[in-house]
């Protein structure tokens, strides 16, 4: 998902893409799922490359666990990124909010996952990616899921994704004042949940030290504009992560 804006930031920076566990080419072990057991995955992934710190970012479930990583890990997350906004259930657990998740966490569990030809599985895509694009969707089929014949299957286990799911319900709040590095809300012009500019900014008041900046694309920043997001990314490296790096030394 992350392959188009990996290659705008590849230009300046060593990026990394880790499947999550439950997804992609990754295992599928038995677990809780939950936003920590996501940040020690990924404070493992970071201990065994060696290195040392970084700024980390994600989307939604990339989100969520970006956030409790910097809080548990502060001495290795130099920068967070919050693309497309953040889940306001994990914020404000209203009663609306909650029966969002629990029915999208439902209906990821009765979803298919496999398809008896490309044409049915790219035609399920389109129909539940409305706002991306067809090379997007053609995107997602060619690497989200595996080919058996003229069987097309996602690579998630939808389980562990619809139990992970739930989790959006869960208080991020009290992680907050632990998250030392700078945060970036990536609030993206079309779809975002945060409704407003204005709301956007009242929520990054939990951080330290959070900026929040507008770019031009769909809920799926990474996907539906790339450039403008690398570019957004790029400008807060330099403008807030390596600002902060000087001072600090």
């Amino acid at each position: 998902m992350f392959e188009w804006t990996a290659n705008y930031l590849g230009q300046r920076f060593h990026v990394f893409a880790p499947d999550q566990r439950g997804h992609g080419d990754s295992d599928k072990p038995d677990g809780t799922y939950s936003a920590q057991e996501y940040a020690e995955d990924l404070h493992q992934f970071v201990q065994a490359l060696g290195i040392g710190s970084a700024v980390v970012g994600g989307h939604s479930l990339g989100g969520r666990v970006s956030q409790v990583f910097a809080a548990m890990h502060p001495e290795e997350a130099l920068g967070v990124i919050l693309i497309g906004g953040l889940h306001l259930s994990n914020f404000f657990q209203t009663t609306e909010r909650v029966t969002r998740v629990l029915e999208s966490a439902n209906a990821m569990l009765v979803s298919p996952t496999e398809f008896a030809s490309r044409d049915a599985a790219l035609e399920y895509i389109r129909n539940s990616r409305r706002n991306d694009t067809e090379e997007s969707n053609v995107h997602r089929l060619e690497h989200n899921m595996d080919r058996t014949g003229d069987t097309y299957r996602f690579k998630y286990d939808k389980v562990r994704v619809a139990q992970s799911l739930t989790y959006q319900n869960d208080n991020l709040r009290p992680f907050a004042p632990n998250v030392k590095a700078p945060v970036f809300m990536a609030r993206s012009t079309r779809g975002s949940e945060l409704a407003t500019l204005q709301e956007a900014q009242d929520i990054a008041g939990l951080w330290h030290d959070a900026t929040v900046i507008d770019v031009e694309g769909d809920y799926l920043l990474h996907i539906t504009g790339p450039e403008a997001f690398a570019n957004a990314i790029a400008g807060f490296i330099d403008s807030r992560v390596a600002k902060k790096a000087v001072t600090s030394s």
